[in-house]
């Protein structure tokens, strides 16, 4: 049975943002060091006092808040069944405790340097490591050029208080990523800053594959997301993406439809 979705609302999560924000005020300051503030109905996790790193629902710690995450969850309209996933950056875990929950046959590693961030994992109902999940201390870039492990998608997510890591963005690491890629494999990237400087992240990764990436503005202009594959995936019919996000939607408590005709968009729009 479909899962009853509440309506995209930019200024709705500006408003929790904000609120969050004044609690945060209250804070002496961490130092650097990740910390939590918590409202009645969400908990968030902040490195510093500019930007929010993680968002959950008290009520629903699963369902996903902010709206990039769903964004790179469109990775299912290419690879809706996928058997390996790997991502970068922990967080306060959104992506993992999804994919953990609604792909139940795939196994996931995820991959976080920051000790600390793992040790609040529990804050944030990150499920404990088994057979086919895994939550490691490691930097991301180093496990990706060391590994002869092939996954089917590849998530990358990782910010420090300062920004997206540098060893997360060069072309040698794009270079690992399209290695750890199986045939039709997808790699998504959330990127959060300067327009301009993403749009060098994205020539940089087209410099590394051979198949043209997309770029997706998220609606409310704060991230854009990068969809790459080792194979032809995200050239598929547009009849076939929408009614592939409309099979999905049956399944997964997420926008896939919006995130389908946002990639659609941007797909002509690079075409032309």
């Amino acid at each position: 049975m479909a899962q009853t979705k509440s309506a995209f609302n930019p200024s709705g999560m500006q408003l929790i943002k904000d609120g969050l924000f004044k609690l945060k005020e209250r804070f002496d300051g961490t130092q650097g060091e990740p910390y939590i503030v918590e409202s009645n109905k969400f908990k968030a996790l902040y490195f510093d006092s500019e930007s929010t790193q993680s968002l959950m629902d008290m009520q629903a710690p699963i369902r996903l808040v902010v709206s990039y995450t769903e964004t790179m969850m469109g990775f299912l309209l290419f690879h809706p069944n996928p058997k390996k996933i790997a991502m970068i950056g922990l967080g306060g875990g959104s992506l993992a405790k999804y994919c953990h929950h609604y792909l139940p046959q795939s196994s996931i590693v995820v991959l976080e340097n920051s000790a600390r961030v793992i040790a609040l994992k529990d804050k944030f109902h990150v499920p404990e490591n088994d057979s086919r999940f895994q939550v490691l201390e490691a930097d991301g870039a180093e496990y990706f050029r060391n590994t002869e492990e092939k996954y089917d998608i590849l998530l990358i997510d990782g910010y420090t208080k300062l920004g997206q890591a540098a060893q997360l963005c060069s072309e040698d690491f794009y270079a690992s990523c399209l290695a750890c890629l199986n045939p039709n494999g997808v790699l998504v990237i959330n990127f959060s800053g300067a327009a301009g400087l993403n749009q060098v992240y994205q020539e940089r990764v087209d410099r590394i594959f051979e198949y043209p990436s997309v770029l997706v503005m998220e609606d409310d202009r704060m991230n854009q997301i990068l969809f790459v594959s080792q194979g032809a995936a995200l050239s598929s019919p547009a009849e076939d993406l929408l009614r592939c996000a409309s099979s999905l939607g049956q399944v997964h408590d997420i926008h896939l439809a919006r995130t389908a005709q946002n990639f659609l968009m941007q797909r002509k729009t690079d075409a032309q």
